[in-house]
């Protein structure tokens, strides 16, 4: 009661408006600043309220997520290791500005981060880490997931939608960590080509560990593809979409030369012909159309293919295309429409060596050198050779060299 007293005694010249005390209330349901708690305590002493005054988070400012991986418990055989597990988190928070892609505008981080995987891998002890981030300081919140490993956040995939769940890392980038989300993931190495030049891959499941998480260890050289579902695709089917880790894509913070020919951009040897609207109906796709038909192996990595085309319209009224993957040649035939005609297998690409790629039906031979001009007439890029024809003249400033045919 003495305390009563004192506070009636203390504001006994306060003269406060009629329905105060409400409007003060009802604001500290919208808003939990500074002011309102101090405001809040001003109306406590003025009801006589010996009680303490609890400020709660709005619910707007909650998560909406409803990734688990945001509070699991730790998995692996790392996860009794409160030392490793509070170093990755030490690590993760030091990174947290750092790294991002420019689109990945991470503006507020929601909760706290939560490893909920820790184990030993063939390239060293490694972490995954889960966090609600807002992106653009829009409402909703996205997870965003992350390998630590080394001491260093290695790779960073934020929800947009559809993840990858897919981190790639090691001294020679042979260990791979997939999550299976929900679903099966299988995995192949090492296709083979037939005697008919289509290709087969053998597919074996991933082995899935605690915490839905499965370590694997391919070269890169193996050509190591993952694919998510509930069945692995059959031998000779290469239209699954691939998964695709961070490292798999163009670097984009820094420069790094394409490799194969080196060249960029699309040359085509002439115009359409009068009438031809191009692309036509269908858009032409050498890759997929192969891919359809088994003769080119799932593009995966941002190397594997290069950066050009060169195409030719033939003699018949068809438009040729000619790509490099894999240090090889390929390309299709399209009709004027855009419809898949043909494949073309062309061979290996050589690297500061014209592109020699004889077409189907006696069409002619594409010859592509971005840095010269060819043939009779020193045509700039590209150039169709007629069928018979026995050699062609690539010039580079004021040196020649002529390629024989087959």
């Amino acid at each position: 009661m003495e305390l009563k007293q004192a506070m009636e005694e203390a504001t006994s010249d306060l003269d406060v408006r009629p329905g105060f005390v409400g409007d003060v209330m009802a604001g500290g349901r919208r808003r939990h600043t500074r002011k309102l708690v101090t405001v809040t305590a001003v109306v406590a002493l003025l009801a006589g309220v010996t009680t303490g005054v609890v400020v709660t988070r709005s619910s707007s400012d909650q998560p909406v997520t409803a990734d688990a991986r945001l509070t699991a418990a730790t998995a692996g055989d790392l996860s009794s290791s409160s030392e490793f597990i509070a170093q990755t988190l030490t690590v993760w928070n030091d990174g947290q500005k750092q790294g991002w892609r420019p689109y990945d505008n991470v503006t507020d981080f929601t909760t706290p981060p939560n490893v909920f995987w820790a184990a030993n891998t063939p390239s060293g002890p490694a972490a995954l880490v889960a966090q609600a981030v807002r992106m653009n300081d829009a409402p909703e919140t996205r997870t965003v997931v992350g390998l630590v490993s080394g001491g260093a956040v290695l790779e960073r995939e934020v929800g947009y939608g559809r993840e990858a769940g897919l981190f790639q890392f090691g001294q020679d980038r042979s260990t791979y960590v997939a999550l299976s989300l929900g679903s099966e993931v299988f995995w192949s190495v090492s296709p083979a080509r037939g005697q008919d030049n289509r290709l087969t891959r053998s597919w074996q499941r991933a082995e899935m560990g605690p915490g839905g998480v499965a370590v694997v260890t391919a070269t890169q050289q193996d050509r190591p593809v993952f694919v998510r579902g509930g069945t692995p695709p059959a031998p000779g089917d290469f239209t699954r979409e691939p998964l695709r880790s961070v490292f798999d894509l163009r670097p984009e913070r820094a420069f790094v030369p394409h490799p194969g020919l080196g060249w960029s951009g699309q040359e085509c040897a002439s115009a359409p012909p009068d009438g031809v609207t191009w692309p036509g109906t269908k858009s032409p796709s050498p890759q997929s159309d192969l891919q359809k038909l088994a003769l080119l192996d799932y593009l995966v990595t941002w190397d594997v293919t290069g950066e050009w085309s060169a195409c030719a319209w033939l003699p018949d009224g068809r438009l040729a295309i000619v790509i490099e993957a894999y240090g090889d040649l390929y390309g299709g035939v399209y009709l004027r429409d855009g419809t898949f005609s043909a494949p073309v297998l062309g061979g290996k690409a050589v690297k500061d060596m014209p592109v020699v790629v004889t077409l189907p039906d006696a069409q002619g031979t594409i010859v592509a050198d971005f840095d010269g001009r060819i043939g009779p007439q020193e045509h700039p890029h590209v150039w169709l050779a007629p069928a018979g024809t026995k050699e062609v003249t690539v010039r580079h400033g004021d040196s020649t060299q002529v390629l024989p045919l087959p």
